[in-house]
Formats: structure tokens, C-alpha cells, sequence
């Protein structure tokens, strides 16, 4: 009976309790490493989807997670770093520019070469196809700037000069590339016509890819252009075509061999007419034209600007080591032309700046030019928008209006770079004359001058030159006393500057 009231079954019931403890006891232990494998599941969730994810080629590439720079939600691209991950090589300073300015960079593969420099929102290129050396620019989202002593570019930059397909994802946080040789693989396999994978393929056909577009051929080696849903843009029938990147124009050459521009939205621009044209500027819509050995320039309508009567517009880039931007347009302004040996400059409309007359532009020097053993070959003299020009064996300087700034009596011109800086120098008669300060000092000051001071020096100058019975001596004593130049009288010594160390160069004009 004790053992029924209270005995072994209250102890059994004791045991069942401590067994029931232990039971929540590890059911809280289980729940609490649950909601703790939950929470790192969470978190390892959370963190996947703020990481910032990059793959290039349908590859991952942590890589450039040290390389890319996010921020405000914008995605940077160290130029030069980035170069190394593509496959190009890069430099400091402008391309054929032999100096180590961290403000300017360039890369470069072996189809092109993209310049940045620091503050501005434009990239230029030269395209390395065909021995031509075309220039193109483009004008990107945001200016260069400097980020970690880098200088860095936007996606947009990044697309442009490395020649890529580039996007960010903000919600995923993920960055996508494509580079154009994956890209021409991947679309040579879905276009059985494509006409860009040959081993002779247009370079800049290939990038047409990167707008939407493919180029296309029939078993004819005719082509024509398809956008990448497989809808037809310019129809199979051209000899050949060729993409213009700027403008995401096509210049076609018929069978008959005449060449045009088209849209890519399937319109003309100019007619297929001329046996050779190309874009010469973006901005103003102007393209060089050739028929029958004769250049000329045409506007985005194909009227005439310049006539198709000149053996060669625009001047050799490769001949001097100038910053010249646009081989074809010096300045924005003025169009080299030579015709019969001669050479001369026409604005963006057609008007002539300056007669057909010199006998080269720019001055082109060697180890064994007098005085220029360190320097360069000049073309252009960027602080007054010089122009060098070659009359005979002698040079002098003009303006882009045409306007002369020094007198052609000058053996030669030339320029030396150090620590960033360039010095443009100018000799004769084994003198050496800076060629800025010289046109600050006697051209640019002498021109601010009132037109009554001007008359009194000229008075006093013919006075003293009556008086004194000796014109020619009286003239440059004056000229060096007034620090003017002074054209007074048409005597045997042809012109007067107003330095003393120009007195020798004066003499032997």
C-alpha cells in the first residue's frame, strides 16, 4: 500500500520530471542554434549580396575588386591599372609625348591608342589600322579625375578606350565585362555570315559589336550590317564597309568602287560617289574626299567646302612631336592644303586663311640643325596658336587668323621638354631667341599700342632718319630704343624688330 500511496511511484514520477527538464533544456539549446544557423545563413546571404561581385568574360574576378573604386553609387576605373587586366599597356603623359606628366595618360593595344587627361571629359584616340593614324575623340559623362593618385575614368571611359562592354548592377552590386574578343567569338557563333572573325577583319568593324550592331557578308564578299536581334540595317551588297566609332557611322564602298557615308539607322548621308572619304571632323560634320588623285573636304550633306583640286589635305602627324590633336583641323580652326608643292590653310566654312604659298608648315630637326642638338620637330606654337611655316630655307611664325607673328628669317624652330615643361626656341645666325617671350615682349605688346603712339614713332623715327642721313642705322637704333617693330621705310634691310638680339636676324632676312 506505501509503495502504491507514495513510495515508488512519486519517485518514478520525479525522475520523469527531471527527464522533461533536460528534454527543454536541450530543445531551447536546439531552437537557439537554429535561429543562430538561420542568422548565419542570413548573414552569409546578406553579405553575397552587398559583396561586390565582377566577372569579365562570364568568368569571376576578384581580381578587380582591388582595383575598382566605388563611389556615391559610381563605379571608377583606374586607367592604368585596369590597362594591365585587359591586355593593354599604358604611360604617363600624351602619346609620342616623351614626358612623365601625371596629369595625362594613355593605353594602348595594337589596334589604337585612348589619351586622358586630368579635368577633361574628352578621350582622344588614334586608331592603328591601315597605316592611317586617324584621330577620333569622344566626349564621356564625367572629366577625368584623380582618385588615390590614380587618375581614373567613369564606366562610360572605361567602355570607350579599353573597347568593352562594362555595367553595374547598384541593386546586386556587381560589375559585368565583356571584352571585344570574346564578344566577336560569341557572335561569330550565332551570325553563320558574320563577316568580323577572318584574320584580316577590320579592327574597327569588330567594335560595332559593342553598339548593337554586326557586320555581315554572303558567300559574294558582299556585306552589309544586321543589329544583334538579326533585323537587317544596311543590306548585302557593298564591296566593303568600314565603321566609323565616333560617329557609329559606315563608310561603304560600292562594287563600283565609289564610297559614301551611311546612318546606322539605314539612311544616306553622302552619296557613294568619291573614291575615298573619311571623317576629318566630328563636331562640324566635315569629311576629306578624293576623286582622281584630288582632295577636297565635304559638310555632312556632301556640299563642297573646299574644292577636289589638292594633292593633300591636312599635314603627316608622325613628322613632329607636337600635341596636334587634329592632323587635319590645326586648332579647331584652320585645314592644311598643299597643292603643286605649296601650302596653305582654310577654315572650317571654305574661307581661305592664307594663299597657297609656303613651302612647308612646321620645321622639322635633326642632331645636325644648328642649336636644336636636344630639341624637337615644331609644328605648332600652342600659347598663341602659332603655326610654323617654311618660306625657302627660312621660317617664321603665324597665327591661326594668318596674321604673321615673327617674319620668315629664321634657320630654324624648334622644342625642348624638362620636368613636364616645354620651351619653344627659335634661331639664326647661331642665336638662340625664346620664341614666347619674344612675341609677349615686341609682337603682343607692340600690338596694344595706340595708333597715336604708334604715329609719333613713326614720325620721330623718320625724323631722326632725315636728320641723321643714315635710314637704314637710325631705324633699328630707334627699334631697339622703343622696343617696337618698325616697318617705316622699304630699304634694303626689308624689316626692323625691336631687340637688340634680333638686329643679326633682321640683317640676313
Amino acid at each position: 500500500m506505501d509503495d502504491f500511496i507514495g513510495g515508488n511511484s512519486y519517485k518514478q514520477t520525479e525522475s520523469q520530471l527531471k527527464a522533461k527538464k533536460w528534454m527543454k533544456i536541450i530543445g531551447i539549446i536546439l531552437f537557439l542554434l537554429l535561429v543562430l544557423c538561420i542568422a548565419l545563413v542570413g548573414a552569409i546571404y546578406y553579405i553575397q549580396l552587398t559583396e561586390l561581385k565582377i566577372s569579365m568574360d562570364g568568368k569571376s574576378n576578384t581580381a578587380l575588386k582591388d582595383i575598382l573604386i566605388i563611389q556615391n553609387g559610381k563605379v571608377y576605373v583606374p586607367i592604368r591599372a585596369f590597362a594591365q587586366t585587359v591586355g593593354y599597356q599604358s604611360s604617363n603623359g600624351g602619346y609620342k609625348q616623351y614626358t612623365e606628366d601625371a596629369t595625362k595618360c594613355y593605353v594602348e593595344s595594337q589596334n589604337e591608342v585612348a589619351t586622358f587627361s586630368l579635368d577633361s571629359n574628352k578621350i582622344y584616340k588614334v586608331v592603328l589600322e591601315d597605316g592611317n593614324n586617324d584621330n577620333e575623340y569622344y566626349e564621356i559623362d564625367e572629366p577625368v579625375v584623380m582618385i588615390n593618385d590614380q587618375l581614373c575614368t567613369t564606366i562610360e571611359g572605361a567602355k570607350i578606350a579599353f573597347n568593352i562592354s562594362m555595367s553595374y548592377d547598384q541593386n546586386n552590386n556587381s560589375i559585368t565585362i565583356y571584352t571585344l574578343p570574346y564578344l566577336v567569338t560569341y557572335y561569330t557563333s550565332k551570325f553563320q555570315n558574320a563577316g568580323i572573325a577572318e584574320n584580316n577583319a577590320s579592327f574597327s568593324n569588330q567594335k560595332a559589336l559593342l553598339y548593337n550592331m554586326i557586320i555581315v557578308k554572303n558567300e559574294e564578299n558582299h556585306y552589309g550590317v544586321y543589329n544583334l536581334n538579326g533585323k537587317e540595317i544596311l543590306g548585302i551588297k557593298y564591296s566593303k564597309i568600314k565603321f566609323i566609332e565616333s560617329t557609329q557611322e559606315f563608310i561603304v564602298t560600292t562594287v563600283e568602287g565609289k564610297m559614301g557615308i551611311m546612318l546606322h539607322d539605314s539612311t544616306t548621308k553622302i552619296s557613294p560617289e568619291y573614291d575615298d572619304i573619311k571623317q576629318i571632323d566630328k563636331d562640324s560634320g566635315l569629311y576629306l574626299v578624293k576623286n582622281n588623285n584630288k582632295q577636297g573636304v565635304v559638310n555632312s550633306v556632301g556640299s563642297i567646302v573646299i574644292f577636289l583640286e589638292y594633292d593633300q589635305v591636312g599635314i603627316d602627324i608622325t613628322k613632329y612631336g607636337d600635341d596636334v590633336e587634329n592632323q587635319y583641323l590645326l586648332y579647331n580652326k584652320c585645314i592644311p592644303v598643299k597643292q603643286n608643292n605649296k601650302w596653305g590653310l582654310f577654315d572650317k566654312t571654305g574661307r581661305k586663311i592664307t594663299e597657297v604659298k609656303y613651302d612647308d608648315l612646321g620645321c622639322a630637326v635633326d642632331s645636325k640643325t644648328s642649336g636644336a642638338q636636344n630639341g624637337r620637330s615644331v609644328l605648332l606654337i600652342p600659347d598663341y596658336e602659332g603655326i610654323v611655316v617654311k618660306t625657302g630655307n627660312v621660317y617664321g611664325v603665324i597665327d591661326s587668323e594668318g596674321k604673321e607673328l615673327i617674319k620668315s628669317v629664321l634657320n630654324s624652330v624648334y622644342a625642348i621638354t624638362a620636368s613636364g615643361e616645354t620651351t619653344y626656341y627659335m634661331t639664326s645666325n647661331n642665336q638662340v631667341l625664346n620664341v614666347i617671350d619674344y612675341i609677349k615682349k615686341y609682337v603682343k605688346n607692340s600690338a596694344t599700342n595706340s595708333d597715336n603712339s604708334q604715329t609719333n614713332t613713326i614720325t620721330n623715327t623718320v625724323t631722326n632718319n632725315v636728320t641723321n642721313n643714315t635710314v637704314e642705322t637710325n631705324t633699328q637704333q630707334n627699334a631697339v630704343t622703343n622696343s617696337i617693330a618698325n616697318d617705316v621705310l622699304d630699304t634694303s634691310a626689308n624689316v626692323v624688330q625691336n631687340s637688340t638680339a634680333l638686329n643679326n636676324i633682321v640683317n640676313n632676312s
